[in-house]
């Protein structure tokens, strides 16, 4: 049972070596970062870690990025069934235990897709509103005016490892056999709420994602902005009607089965 661990940078180059986090993961796990923009000032980086990086196919989607770094772990790295894929953000900061508690607790466990408590801070005093249950669409319309946003799950309230609707794409991690039953992400995403759509689907197979409270992490987030002249508005909108209409389609779908 290996462990691969997926990190697309999107000129990220400069955090990369500056939190040697990936530097530190790959002494024992398999990390591959997919470049999504030219970084020539990376790679001898990456190469003098040990870390394994795809320098091609620049300017997809988050979610296309992650289906080509599976695809390169299976042909080109001998993943199997058995191991697990975890998605990483460059941004976050983990050592080498809160990935080893998590994976054998999956395994043990025999959990097919789960994330952890990401915080805003190095203290784990700020949390990132990182898990939530699966959004209306006035749910959405209430957190783009400002109004706040009543899908978020109150983390402090959660002691033990529990199912949730869905967690942010900052991290996830998959058994890599269930990564390949939900053939990944969905590629018409661009970027917002690929990560939505993969849990809802993953749950649909009856697999909720499994959120650990006890396995912390830093995500040093920065939000972009997403003003209505803004392309990431325009991403995050149209995200949002394609799972809306995603999820009728494939709730329909299963009740017909049913």
């Amino acid at each position: 049972m290996s462990v691969f661990i997926s990190v697309v940078s999107h000129g990220h180059g400069e955090l990369i070596k500056q939190l040697s986090c990936l530097a530190t993961l790959a002494k024992k796990f398999t990390v591959v970062v997919k470049l999504n923009l030219e970084e020539r000032t990376l790679i001898p980086y990456l190469e003098q870690n040990r870390i394994q990086y795809i320098d091609e196919q620049y300017g997809i989607g988050f979610g296309h990025n992650n289906n080509v770094v599976y695809s390169y772990c299976k042909k080109t790295l001998d993943m199997n069934e058995h191991d697990f894929f975890i998605v990483f953000n460059p941004d976050l900061i983990s050592d080498l235990q809160q990935i080893d508690k998590l994976v054998h607790y999956m395994s043990k466990n025999e959990v097919k897709m789960a994330s952890v408590n990401l915080f805003k801070d190095e203290k784990f005093i700020l949390p990132d509103n990182s898990i939530r249950n699966f959004p209306s669409l006035s749910q959405f319309i209430k957190s783009f005016v400002g109004l706040g946003n009543s899908a978020i799950i109150d983390k402090g309230t959660v002691t033990n490892p529990i199912q949730v609707d869905w967690a942010a794409g900052s991290f996830l991690a998959f058994k890599a056999s269930h990564y390949s039953l939900l053939k990944g992400f969905d590629e018409g995403y661009f970027m917002y709420c690929e990560d939505i759509d993969i849990c809802y689907r993953s749950s649909l197979l009856g697999e909720p994602i499994i959120f650990h409270p006890e396995i912390k992490m830093q995500h040093l987030a920065e939000h972009a902005n997403r003003s209505i002249f803004s392309k990431h508005f325009y991403w995050h909108v149209s995200s949002v009607i394609r799972f809306l209409m995603t999820k009728v389609k494939l709730t329909n779908s299963k009740s017909s089965i049913d």
